[in-house]
């Protein structure tokens, strides 16, 4: 059970401003230590989160207090008497122009974030008030969109649990509690199942406050995160994180479609123009995230013969194949995920996949052996099997009566790989085949 609430207040400061902040301390002891609180102090670190602004000087109550700050660095908290305080921001090692000159009022005893968010030319500061509380058996976790193209988003678990819910560019969601442990968190359109991007294996700490900040620019790629440690330390360490990956490959297994482009998110994929039928692609990089896939008949742009949405996990390897019969307007993805971690030594991993349009549900035997999978209808496959290693005859056979569809001699498993079988062609022509592709890299 996770409980929210809001703890986001904007301050007015002028329209042209930059907070800003430094990585980490120099103190180790400081890094280490306990939030304090002082009778008559506030605390405030500052984030530079504006991702095309330079480097800038700090400068409170006429003093320089932080040089030449970055985008994504933060400062630790700084201990500041409580009231109203003038700050004042200078590009680095300039007295002027000020690009902030504004007064603050700071309460006692209260930790504060201040952070530049948003292009240069239309930059706006958030003021966020911190809750630095700690819990021995739990994390506590809260959610700052700071990405200035972003749309309004949901934070997710892979499963689809919302931690944060229709968080918009400037916001900051309320602290959850958690349990310890590492995360794979989604980063979703708000009230949808489309995911932005994924951040994989997140650790999250008992006993431990964090902020995790969304920096960058969602549509030039440079979108990343950065988690800060509220407590304990003094709130200047961060943990940066880039998008999670996944892998893809493409396969071609309708019989009677032409050749084909398959384009991923608007563009033409590299090496996947003019695809035959049996083709199956090398595995491609891609982020975690939800992607259009398109195919068309080779040379065309229009009237895909495929479009979908697939949603890759952190991590995980797929395979998209085209399968079914483009004469019957049949033509439709199989998502496959794919095991490429192989098998223990002295085994192979095997799977099967059938794509043949028009062969009834079939088993997969080893002549003369076991039965490997049993009744896998059209587009539908067996999970992986690990076999000793070695080269097998091959049976597959229906399922209702067990004649004899194919014969498959001589197939190599060596040790350690995995493989997928696929079932190709078509039963009533005499075309039915297999295809043996290797999983593992």
């Amino acid at each position: 059970m996770f409980a929210t609430r809001r703890a986001f207040w904007a301050i007015g400061l002028p329209a042209l401003i930059l907070a800003a902040g430094v990585t980490g301390c120099s103190d180790d002891d400081e890094d280490n230590m306990t939030a304090p609180v002082d009778p008559g102090s506030a605390y405030v670190r500052v984030a530079h989160l504006s991702p095309d602004a330079p480097e800038v000087d700090i400068w409170v109550d006429g003093a320089v207090a932080l040089e030449d700050v970055a985008f994504e660095q933060f400062s630790p908290y700084l201990e500041l008497d409580a009231g109203t305080r003038r700050v004042q921001v200078t590009p680095a090692d300039q007295t002027e122009p000020l690009v902030i000159d504004a007064e603050v009022t700071l309460a006692e005893g209260i930790y504060y974030t201040v952070a530049a968010t948003g292009r240069l030319a239309s930059i706006m500061p958030a003021v966020l008030v911190d809750d630095v509380t700690v819990d021995a058996s739990l994390a506590r976790v809260r959610f700052v969109l700071t990405s200035p193209d972003a749309p309004a988003v949901d934070v997710t678990l892979t499963d689809g649990t919302v931690l944060f819910s229709d968080v918009r560019f400037g916001e900051a969601e309320g602290y959850v509690a958690v349990q310890e442990g590492t995360y794979d968190l989604q980063v979703r359109v708000a009230g949808t199942e489309t995911v932005a991007l994924s951040f994989g294996d997140v650790p999250l700490d008992g006993n431990t406050t964090y902020s995790v900040f969304a920096t960058g620019f969602l549509t030039d790629g440079s979108i990343a995160a950065q988690v800060a440690i509220d407590n304990p330390g003094a709130g200047g360490i961060t943990i940066g994180l880039q998008p999670a990956t996944a892998t893809l490959r493409v396969a071609h297994l309708s019989p009677d479609a032409p050749n084909v482009d398959v384009y991923l998110d608007g563009e033409a994929l590299p090496g996947l123009t003019g695809v035959p039928f049996r083709a199956v692609s090398g595995y491609l990089s891609a982020g975690a995230a939800t992607h259009n896939v398109q195919v068309f008949v080779a040379g065309t742009t229009v009237d895909p013969v495929i479009d979908a949405d697939v949603t890759l996990l952190p991590g995980a390897a797929y395979t998209v194949a085209a399968t079914g019969l483009a004469g019957d307007e049949d033509l439709s993805p199989l998502v496959l995920m794919d095991d490429r971690d192989g098998a223990s030594m002295g085994n192979a991993s095997v799977r099967f996949v059938h794509a043949s349009p028009d062969a009834p549900p079939v088993d997969i035997e080893v002549a003369s052996g076991p039965t490997l999978f049993m009744d896998v209808p059209f587009r539908s496959f067996a999970g992986y099997a690990e076999v000793g290693a070695g080269s097998y005859d091959l049976e597959v056979r229906l399922s209702d009566g067990g004649a004899l569809a194919l014969s498959v001699p001589g197939v190599p498993l060596m040790s350690g790989s995995s493989y997928t079988v696929f079932a190709v062609g078509l039963a009533g022509d005499g075309s039915l085949d297999a295809l043996l592709v290797e999983d593992s890299p």
